[in-house]
């Protein structure tokens, strides 16, 4: 679905001159990222998949110190890091555990870990090294009436995005209002539904053949 379908289909069903085309785009597109940043799967506790389209690699450069930015237009998941020979480097799941067993340090890079938007590394090159990282980045942003979001499968647009978009209008709308939401909790469902078949569409990736797990790793979900 175009972005201007999307927002007209929104448009005739809440029939509420208050939200304007802004208003909807800003919604349809907060849907669009919510999909992609990863949504918590209905009756799990772990999240949606990282949509495989936004799957891109890129280089990031290091410095005296023992962390560096990740690309700007990182979102989520780096599960490959690799440097400048293409040797692959070991990911540290736990920043606390990587914090507590390793030391800045010279040296050559052997591990790293992820915290926010920072890449950080036990030792500090003598030179500044360039890691390729690779990532799920953040989805278009869809501004043209003819932007279609094709991040996320055909199939779900209208269950994801319009669905994500109804549930967050009508959840304004039914503020305040005695008893039980009931547009609010339909479109739940549906975006819910839409979550559902998200997952049999993508399947969840196994773990990298080079990520070091020990046994012990009880924190782990089964996914980075």
């Amino acid at each position: 679905m175009t972005l201007k379908e999307m927002r007209d289909l929104i448009t005739s069903i809440i029939n509420d001159s208050e939200y304007t085309s802004t208003i909807i785009d800003a919604f349809i597109n907060e849907g669009v990222l919510a999909v992609a940043t990863g949504v918590m799967l209905p009756g799990r506790f772990d999240l949606s998949p990282p949509l495989p389209s936004l799957y891109k690699t890129d280089t990031v450069a290091t410095d005296a110190n023992n962390n560096a930015d990740l690309p700007s237009d990182y979102n989520r998941d780096v599960v490959k890091v690799s440097d400048s020979d293409g040797n692959k480097i070991t990911i540290e799941p736990s920043f606390m555990k990587f914090t507590n067993e390793t030391k800045s340090e010279a040296g050559t890079i052997s591990l790293v870990s992820i915290h926010g938007d920072k890449l950080y590394y036990d030792r500090v090159p003598s030179s500044p090294a360039t890691l390729t990282v690779g990532y799920y980045s953040n989805p278009s942003t869809l501004t043209d009436d003819g932007d279609i979001p094709t991040e996320i499968p055909l199939v779900l647009h209208r269950q994801l995005i319009v669905g994500y978009a109804l549930k967050e209008i009508y959840n304004e709308i039914e503020l305040g209002m005695a008893g039980q939401k009931v547009d609010t909790r339909n479109y739940e469902a549906i975006f819910n539904q839409g979550l559902v078949r998200l997952q049999q569409l993508i399947p969840e990736d196994a773990l990298p053949n080079y990520y070091e797990e020990s046994p012990n790793d009880s924190y782990r979900t089964g996914r980075i």
